[in-house]
């Protein structure tokens, strides 16, 4: 009962420092300025009502908040060392600005090698097949930033340029834009196959996958992005040149647009039927093949395979589309894989259930074996 009391206030105080960096968070919202102050701690600690506190829960505290850097220019407000930056100025002020900025740089330049888009003066009218419109009023946009680590614990930073397909209009942007993605019970059901049959279990993603298809409308115009000034300094771009009152006008599909997955699907799926795949009818994502199952999950392909064929496979998908081959699976969808010494599979989420502990301030709770009480009784009357 002790230890359950210690793990109950544990998890009370966690809950109490995420309330006291919310009243920090506040207060410099209101005062315009960066608050790492003792004097504006213990301010917000007096809006929570907390008039006593230790020594050491004080320094805690605001060694925590000292970590944080908080402007009424941003409302988006993050742990610089736990998260990714949330709109491109924090990604400029954060200490790996030198990392995403260069992620950045190789973002644009694959969708401008990629001739993801044409660069037209807004104001003008551009003659399509279907209408005459005038590019007045062009969706926004905005940079993604994730850190990714690999398997062999190396960190990638990217940044995606995003479409702000809220803004678009039913009919006259999107018609539909349903992609069905692939169950997670036949995740699982190919792992145990594949561990039954002794096949190796493959790991390959699409690089933009999304940018390989053409897009369905003509007339889809996107604002230029933030950082246009240096993303496009050093570029020798054949599809125009970026200035002030440029923007942009899409030709292949963006991430964000709402149609962009239906579109990525319908060209995947073309060309695995061409390839000799069958569709199983269980699963849309799930493709059957001598020799060869493949489950697809948006750009993320797991391939399990008997040997010779499944190479065959990958040279051809390879040929096709942009793709990272990764090897022996390790990692599926947040998932870890690994292959056992009887020649199986074991998966499980330890890097997810250690960023949830993180999250919640739980690194220091004592781990249970059973989540139940010791003496809880388990009749039939309590199922």
């Amino acid at each position: 009962m002790a230890d359950k009391n210690e793990y109950v206030s544990a998890r009370t105080r966690s809950k109490a420092r995420l309330e006291i960096n919310k009243a920090i968070m506040s207060k410099a919202h209101e005062e315009g300025g960066d608050v790492t102050s003792s004097e504006h701690l213990a301010s917000a600690l007096l809006l929570l009502g907390i008039t006593e506190t230790s020594e050491d829960e004080a320094v805690e505290c605001g060694n925590e908040s000292e970590s944080l850097t908080y402007t009424s220019e941003d409302k988006a407000v993050e742990c610089e060392n736990e998260s990714e930056p949330l709109t491109y100025k924090a990604a400029l002020r954060s200490p790996q600005a030198r990392h995403w900025k260069e992620a950045m740089r190789q973002e644009w330049q694959v969708l401008v090698d990629n001739h993801t888009f044409d660069i037209v003066a807004k104001g003008n009218t551009v003659h399509t097949p279907t209408t005459d419109r005038t590019v007045e009023e062009p969706i926004g946009c905005k940079w993604v930033y994730k850190r990714k680590i690999n398997p062999d614990g190396s960190t990638q930073y990217k940044a995606r340029l995003v479409i702000k397909g809220y803004e678009q209009k039913e009919g006259i942007d999107y018609d539909e834009t349903y992609a069905p993605v692939s169950k997670m019970a036949t995740f699982r059901l190919i792992l145990a196959l594949a561990g039954q049959y002794g096949w190796d279990v493959d790991h390959m993603d699409v690089v933009t996958a999304f940018l390989n298809p053409k897009i369905d409308r003509d007339n889809i115009y996107m604002e230029m992005p933030l950082g246009i000034d240096w993303l496009a300094s050093n570029e020798n771009a054949s599809n125009g040149s970026a200035s002030d009152g440029s923007i942009l006008i899409l030709r292949k599909a963006l991430y964000g647009l709402k149609q962009a997955p239906r579109l990525w699907y319908e060209d995947i799926d073309g060309y695995l039927q061409s390839i000799g795949f069958r569709q199983s009818a269980e699963d849309l994502n799930l493709y059957l093949q001598q020799g060869v199952l493949l489950v697809l999950y948006v750009d993320d392909l797991l391939i399990a395979h008997n040997g010779e064929e499944g190479h065959r496979i990958k040279q051809l998908l390879q040929k096709k589309y942009k793709m990272c081959d990764l090897g022996a699976a390790k990692r599926f969808l947040g998932i870890e894989i690994e292959k056992t010494k009887d020649g199986g599979f074991s998966i499980c989420q330890r890097g997810y259930i250690n960023t949830i502990i993180r999250r919640f301030r739980l690194m220091d709770a004592k781990p249970a074996k059973s989540p139940l009480e010791p003496q809880r009784d388990l009749a039939n009357t309590n199922c």
